[in-house]
Formats: structure tokens, sequence, C-alpha cells
């Protein structure tokens, strides 16, 4: 079934050229099961299949890869963030206490994110990696409430960083880019747990240093 998917994704972009690499980037951020790579490394692979490297073909692969796929997940990035941004504090207050996360951290998290350039930078470094899973970063800027204007030059410009790193490897590893894709996507899933736990062991952290004074 996910092979077939992977066909199908494909179909979409050979007929539809960047218009199908935008909205196959809007839909692979909004659901989960879609590697977050198969897109950007589909379309360079079909795209460029055999082409040298020179300045003709790098243009090509910024305007029919990089721009349309960063335009793409900057749209399915801003869905997951307005729908953290409206319903995470619900879900704080109903769950939080069963992971040990009160909206008073939520809320602490946030002033520090406005006050701090620092994590600017480390919002868009973790934007710009491949293997850091974007919906983690969607989530959290929506729970906290970042400012919308950041998170979309952040995600926008951190995510063209992502897509030419992508696009270059599916463009030069030509037809192992299902298999890098699926590493990747791997890496992202760890990843994913990975940030779960450190947040949680934090905000625990925070709890337990609050209880001790």
């Amino acid at each position: 079934m996910f092979d077939q998917l992977i066909l199908y994704l494909e179909s979409i972009l050979l007929a539809y050229g960047p218009i199908g690499v935008l909205m196959g980037s809007i839909v692979e951020e909004i659901i989960a099961p879609i590697p977050s790579t198969l897109v950007i490394m589909g379309t360079s692979f079909v795209v460029l299949k055999g082409a040298a490297i020179n300045p003709e073909t790098l243009i090509t692969l910024f305007t029919s890869v990089v721009l349309p796929a960063s335009v793409g997940v900057t749209v399915g990035s801003s869905v997951i963030y307005i729908l953290s941004y409206y319903l995470g504090k619900e879900f704080i207050e109903r769950w939080g206490k069963y992971l040990g996360v009160s909206w008073e951290n939520i809320v602490k998290a946030q002033k520090r994110f406005e006050k701090s350039r620092s994590d600017e930078i480390l919002l868009f470094t973790v934007r710009a990696v491949p293997v850091v899973p974007s919906i983690a970063i969607n989530v959290f800027c929506g729970f906290i409430r970042y400012d919308i204007k950041k998170f979309l030059i952040i995600t926008f410009t951190g995510t063209m960083v992502r897509a030419f790193i992508l696009g270059f490897l599916g463009w030069q590893f030509g037809s192992l880019y299902q298999s890098i894709s699926t590493q990747i996507s791997y890496l992202e899933e760890l990843s994913l747990v990975l940030i779960v736990l450190i947040v949680l062991i934090y905000f625990l952290y925070q709890k337990y240093e609050k209880k001790s004074r």
C-alpha cells in the first residue's frame, strides 16, 4: 500500500511539476505517515535525473524543487501551528497533569523565547536539519504561541536549506532516494521520541525543583 502511495505521488509530481511539489509538501507536512523527505527527494530525482552539476541545473533545483517545497512546508506547518495554538491550552489543562506539565510551564517557555535571540537561531537550525521532525517544531511553536511572523520566516528560510540538502541528495543518489528517504524518516521518528522525552524530563525536573524549594 505504501509503495502504491509513493508511485501515486511520483505521478502527481511528474504531471504538475512545481505545483505538484507545493501541494505534495503541504500534504506530507500534515499527514504524518508520509515521509517528509519523499516529495523533495523524489522530485529532484525525476526532474534532474542524470543531469550534470552546473549553474543551470542548480537554478532548476531551486525553482522546481526548493522554492515550491519551502512554500508548501510553510503552509502545511502553519496548519499544525494554528491547531496547536488554539487547542494547546485546552490539551495541557486536561492532560498536562499526567505528563507533569502545566500551562504555567508553557507560559514561562513562551516568555523565554520572546526575550532570547539565540532561540531563534536554534529554531532555524533544527528546521534546516533534515533529521529533525518538523511536526515537533510546529506543535511546540503553536503551544508556546510563538510569534507567527517569526515562525513563518524561520520555517520558510530553514526549509529552503533543508530542501536544498534533500534535493541535492535525491538528485545525486538517483534511484536510491527512496531508501535514503526511508532512513531519514526513521531518524526523524527517533528524533521525535527523543524530543518528547527531553521536554517531559525538563518539565518534570522544573516541577521537582519547585517542590524542593
